[in-house]
């Protein structure tokens, strides 16, 4: 993996500059605020509410690198002008499952609903393709219906859902399981 490596770059609908690229082991501060913003936010995502430690997520880092090198994890950083603005992550699952990758995006929320979620998506799509993944999995939050709309137009299939699995907002919620073979002769 070569550190910071940008994968793309594209104009978003807004008019704003927006790079994909490989994290760079200085990254473990912006990551951090960023995850901290979505869990105070409290928005679709399964972190509870304890903000992450400085120690905690330079592990995380870490870990991520090391994953990462050893083929088992892509992981994009989102900038928009120069600005952390999320990630994405597309793990390959172990075992049995090493045909099967999944995915997880996250935006700040003032670059939601900008397009950058779909391009990310489909360049996630794309990298599991290189990767020779047979197939890609998601878990939604039931009531995250833009994200639900967003995977349905790219072709992700509904495979069921699990009543009350996650606990959000003083409530339990589904979470919706969907998928994405990429290969024409899938057996479903």
């Amino acid at each position: 993996m070569e550190f910071g490596k940008i994968i793309k770059s594209f104009t978003s609908k807004k008019g704003k500059q927006v790079v994909f690229r490989y994290p760079k082991e200085d990254d473990a501060e912006a990551m951090l605020d960023f995850i901290n913003e979505l869990i105070t936010e409290d928005t679709f995502i399964e972190a509870h509410s304890q903000l992450r430690t400085e120690e905690e997520e330079q592990q995380y880092v870490d870990s991520l690198i090391s994953d990462m090198d050893a083929g088992k994890k892509i992981h994009l950083v989102v900038e928009v002008e120069g600005k952390y603005a999320g990630n994405a992550e597309l793990r390959k699952l172990p075992h049995r499952k090493t045909h099967v990758g999944e995915l997880g995006i996250s935006l700040r929320k003032e670059f939601r609903e900008n397009g950058i979620g779909t391009e990310l998506l489909k360049t996630l799509i794309e990298l599991g393709k290189e990767r020779r993944l047979r197939l890609l999995v998601i878990n939604v939050f039931e009531t995250n219906h833009h994200a639900l709309h967003i995977y349905q137009k790219l072709g992700f299939r509904r495979a069921g859902m699990v009543p009350g699995a996650i606990h959000f907002k003083n409530e339990y919620i589904g979470e919706v399981k969907m998928y994405l073979p990429l290969i024409k002769d899938f057996r479903l």
